[in-house]
């Protein structure tokens, strides 16, 4: 399991030396343009600073940009506020310090979720989600327990809105994760492949248009609420 170490504080000696023990491989950057030269992606990403201010949030999108790895902030004060925006801005957890080394591991473990940790089966990485099921090994996508046929750009799309389920994801962002190489007719074929991917899971509301920014599958609150309208 790999883990990037980064961030605006950087992690303690502690930290450090305990994840290779725990089962991780530990993959350095400080700077964006480091991380894009790793020979690796990450399988979660640890960030280190000192509170949830701008700078932490600018890294943050960053390292959006970077990958899709989850990303548990470790973090020397907080407030509810700053939770918030730590979590619009793509962090899946937080840990306060001090904390104890057993609970940063469990954390760990529980962003890449179950299909990853120790033990798991080969094959069981799926996403279930609402009505949504997504079993990645196979690339089959059922609603309701019926399977949705979907072109592989409907699926990468899907994919991408459903590791990230609850957040906003900009319209940059999609982009550059489903056509790497840009392109002026870019903005218009993700619109295109929004509507297709919508019309064939069939749920109402499901896929959200968030005004100025882009997309993101609803959150399961929102979902249980449109179900009881």
């Amino acid at each position: 399991m790999k883990v990037l170490l980064t961030g605006l504080g950087g992690p303690s000696g502690e930290v450090v030396a305990c994840l290779p023990e725990r089962g991780f491989t530990i993959l350095r950057g400080q700077r964006i343009d480091q991380l894009r030269s790793l020979g690796h992606r990450p399988d979660v990403i640890l960030l280190a600073c000192e509170g949830i201010d701008d700078a932490a949030l600018i890294h943050c999108e960053r390292l959006r940009a970077f990958s899709e790895a989850p990303i548990v902030a470790t973090v020397r004060h907080t407030t509810v506020q700053a939770w918030m925006r730590g979590r619009a801005a793509g962090i899946d957890d937080f840990l306060v310090t001090p904390f104890g080394l057993d609970e940063l591991v469990a954390r760990l473990w529980v962003a890449v979720g179950p299909a990853r940790r120790p033990g798991a089966a080969p094959g069981s990485t799926h996403i279930v989600y609402g009505p949504l099921r997504v079993a990645e090994q196979s690339r089959a996508v059922f609603v309701h327990g019926t399977r949705v046929e979907l072109r592989p750009k409907e699926y990468q799309l899907l994919v991408v809105l459903a590791r990230r389920a609850g957040q906003a994801l900009s319209r940059e962002h999609l982009i550059s994760r489903l056509w790497p190489a840009g392109g002026d007719r870019a903005e218009r074929s993700l619109e295109v492949q929004v509507a297709a991917l919508r019309s064939k899971l069939a749920v109402p509301g499901l896929i959200a248009t968030v005004r100025g920014v882009g997309y993101r599958l609803i959150s399961q609150e929102s979902y249980l609420s449109l179900e009881q309208d």
